[in-house]
C-alpha cells in the first residue's frame, strides 16, 4: 500500500510539476495581465500592493509571486475575488504541488 502511495505522489510530484511551470513560465515571461489578474483576485488591498512590490510584478518576479500566492493560498483563500472553481482546484493543486516537494526534499 505504501508502495502505490509513494509512486502516486510521485506521478503527480512529475506530471504536476510541468504543468505547474508551464504556468510560472506564462506568468514570468507573458503578458502583464496574468499577474495583474491574480494579485487583483487575492491581494487584500491590490493597489497598495502593485505599488508596494512593482518590481517583483515584471519578468521573472511575477514568476515568484506566482509562487508565492500558490504556497500561501489556504491562508488567503478567503479574499479570492474569482470564485470559479476551476481556479480554486488549480491553486489547491500548486499548494499540494508544494508540499509534495517539500515532504519529497525531506525525507529524500
Amino acid at each position: 500500500m505504501l508502495e502505490i502511495l509513494k509512486m502516486f505522489v510521485g506521478w503527480y510530484g512529475l506530471i504536476w510539476g510541468l504543468i505547474y511551470f508551464y504556468h510560472l513560465v506564462v506568468y514570468s515571461l507573458g503578458d502583464k495581465k496574468h499577474i495583474n489578474q491574480l494579485v487583483n483576485d487575492l491581494a487584500k488591498e491590490p493597489e497598495t500592493f502593485k505599488n508596494k512590490h512593482y518590481i517583483s510584478m515584471v519578468s521573472i518576479g511575477a514568476g515568484g509571486l506566482f509562487s508565492y500566492f500558490c504556497l500561501i493560498y489556504p491562508f488567503i483563500r478567503h479574499r479570492r475575488k474569482n470564485k470559479k472553481i476551476t481556479f480554486d482546484l488549480f491553486m489547491w493543486l500548486n499548494w499540494v504541488f508544494f508540499i509534495v516537494v517539500i515532504v519529497a526534499y525531506i525525507y529524500a
